[in-house]
């Protein structure tokens, strides 16, 4: 059973019974009055639970049926289920940060299991040299763990490591008893730790590594709980619970506390939580010389472990209003998304005689485009304007239309101003020929325009000379060759009649 100082009201007690039951029970504060009520109930195992804790929004339980249910506190349900040991599982623990789960069975092993993942990272398949491991306790820091079983040997583990650090042989002192201890606690200092056996219970050092108090009682010890560093409750076989001052050795408070032995305890601030074999659950609240209580329930089956744990039913309705106002959220943007495109926005109550001119327009213009408009004319939706001249602005294209058409019209901006340094800064080779052309005026013969396929060309073959003047009237004239007569004359020649005298 674990107890945590830091845990808030309301509170819930949860116990593991014989009946393979988990049962849970919240307690409200409510001025001063507290009420207990069953809160859940779960038959996750197929036989007895031997041990039950719980670290931050987890919660876990062990019994004979070799395996290990997980649960989710904020959710209300179960994680899933650890089957990894192959015996009776009699002690799990958080370590204090709740980084990993520990635990031991009676087939010799102690396993370490990751939370969150709850991957299996560690396993000491013979810790007490194959013998049962009884029970096991975490160090506050998490970097030590105690642990004894059947071989009679009480074991220092290094967690950082992860290896045995050293072993106490118990036989000599407690003689049969050693093999039998079930009831270990580190205080909350982590400076002493307890065993306890039959009707003694043996209080160590850590930097002495040796007793420190020997406490000796008229009927067998149960359970412990360290309250403060030097203060100690303790449940008893015939339903006593006794406060004992670790200093003085002194016994400040024995109350007749249940009928039957008292199974378990726990506390949480100035309460404190007992559990008996009958199924009586009973709330105290305590200090040095007082115990008084305050509610008292009974499950109806034999309890066998107990541990408190916060209520996260609070998280759960935040978590639900959250998810609501985001549902909300969506809303409102799917209806933005919706939303007609066509809309008039007032921005002065003077302007309304305007906008019913307008609305008189935008109604012909549904009739003939047959598309809805919406017009806004609430008085919320009225802004005044800041200058005397009353505004009216319409628009008719939704957002995104508008980045467009705004961001095309940046670009034709742009092209249009490098139209304009273009035309500045000319210097196309357009210009540049008809400076030439200018400058050199051409001129070809008849003939030669006639053979070059009846166009005049800017630039003659090279055959010709280029003659620059300046008026084509003033060339002068060119010899041009008669071309021969190379054609064959089919006819043939008539001779001359020679002349006689």
């Amino acid at each position: 059973m674990d107890s945590d100082a830091g845990l808030s009201n309301p509170f819930e007690i949860v116990v593991g019974t014989y009946e393979q039951y988990l049962l849970g029970y919240k307690v409200h504060n409510i001025v001063n009055e507290y009420k207990i009520e069953k809160s859940f109930a779960t038959h996750n195992h197929v036989a007895s639970i031997r041990s039950v804790t719980s670290s931050k929004h987890h919660l876990a339980s062990a019994g004979a049926d070799e395996t290990v249910c997980l649960y989710d506190m904020r959710y209300r349900r179960e994680s899933g289920k650890l089957i990894h040991h192959k015996d009776t599982i009699n002690c799990i623990a958080f370590t204090p940060e709740g980084s990993h789960l520990f635990s031991c069975s009676n087939d010799g092993s102690i396993t370490a299991v990751r939370c969150g993942s709850w991957q299996l990272e560690k396993v000491w398949p013979t810790a007490h040299k194959g013998s049962a491991v009884n029970t096991l306790a975490i160090h506050p820091t998490g970097k030590l763990a105690l642990s004894t079983g059947q071989d009679g040997i009480l074991r220092t583990w290094n967690l950082i490591k992860g290896r045995p650090a050293y072993a106490t042989n118990l036989v000599p002192k407690l003689k049969s008893n050693a093999k039998w201890i079930t009831v270990i606690k580190w205080s909350p200092s982590g400076e002493r730790y307890l065993l306890a056996a039959q009707g003694n219970i043996y209080v160590y050092l850590v930097e002495s590594a040796g007793i420190e108090k020997e406490l000796t009682f008229d009927s067998n010890v149960i359970c412990v709980e360290f309250l403060k560093d030097d203060f100690i409750a303790v449940g008893f076989e015939n339903g006593d619970i006794r406060f004992c001052d670790l200093k003085t050795s002194m016994h400040t408070i024995n109350t007749k506390a249940h009928s039957m032995r008292v199974k378990c305890l726990a506390h949480m601030n100035d309460l404190l939580v007992s559990a008996s074999s009958s199924g009586e659950i009973k709330l105290w609240r305590y200090n040095k010389h007082s115990l008084d209580m305050l509610q008292t329930v009974n499950c109806g089956a034999r309890i066998t472990c107990l541990s408190l744990t916060q209520t996260y039913k609070d998280l759960v309705q935040q978590k639900e209003i959250e998810s609501e106002e985001e549902e909300e959220k969506e809303d409102e943007k799917i209806k933005n998304r919706l939303r007609l495109k066509h809309e008039v926005i007032i921005e002065n109550e003077e302007d309304l005689e305007v906008t019913g001119v307008r609305n008189r327009k935008e109604k012909m213009r549904e009739k003939k485009h047959g598309k809805k408009r919406e017009i806004v004319e609430d008085a919320e939706d009225v802004q005044p304007s800041k200058k005397k001249a009353a505004k009216v602005k319409e628009t008719i294209v939704s957002k995104k239309k508008r980045d467009r058409s705004s961001q095309m019209e940046d670009v034709i901006e742009k092209s249009k101003k490098k139209k304009k340094l273009l035309k500045a800064n000319e210097t196309s080779p357009n210009k540049k020929r008809k400076d030439r052309s200018a400058a050199l005026q051409i001129t070809l013969p008849a003939k030669i325009k006639k053979i070059k396929t009846n166009k005049i060309e800017e630039y003659p073959s090279r055959k010709h000379k280029i003659i620059p003047v300046t008026d084509a009237e003033d060339a002068p004239p060119r010899k041009i060759k008669k071309k021969a007569n190379t054609e064959k004359r089919l006819v043939p020649k008539k001779k001359k009649k020679k002349i006689t005298r």
